[in-house]
C-alpha cells in the first residue's frame, strides 16, 4: 500500500513551533513522548509523532496516524532562544 505525505515541507529549513499539545512549548522534554505539535508554515502545519532526546535536539518521528501509522519524515526540533523553539526537516538518506 502506498500514500503520499500529508503536506510538503521544506527541506533544510528551520520553522518556529507554535505549540506543543495545545500549549506553548517550554522545555525541549516537551517534545520527547508520543505529542503533536504546530509549526509556523502557511498553512500552519500539524505534525503527530514520537520525539526522543539526542544532545541538544529531539528527533521526532513523524507519524501517519490517519492511516496505518508509518513514518512519514524525521524532523529535528530544538531551543533557540528564551521560550522559542524551532523544528526542521531533516532529510536522512
Amino acid at each position: 500500500m502506498s500514500f503520499t505525505t500529508p503536506t510538503a515541507v521544506p527541506s533544510g529549513m528551520s520553522v518556529r513551533v507554535l505549540e506543543v499539545d495545545g500549549h506553548q512549548p517550554n522545555k525541549l522534554q516537551d517534545f520527547a513522548c508520543d505529542v503533536s505539535f504546530v509549526v509556523g508554515l502557511d498553512p500552519p502545519v500539524l505534525v503527530h509523532g514520537t520525539g526522543r532526546i539526542d544532545g541538544q535536539i529531539v528527533r521526532f518521528h513523524e507519524k501517519d496516524v490517519e492511516h496505518t501509522g508509518k513514518d512519514i519524515r524525521v524532523w529535528e526540533v530544538r531551543a533557540e532562544g528564551a521560550g522559542r523553539f524551532v523544528a526542521e526537516h531533516a532529510a536522512q538518506f
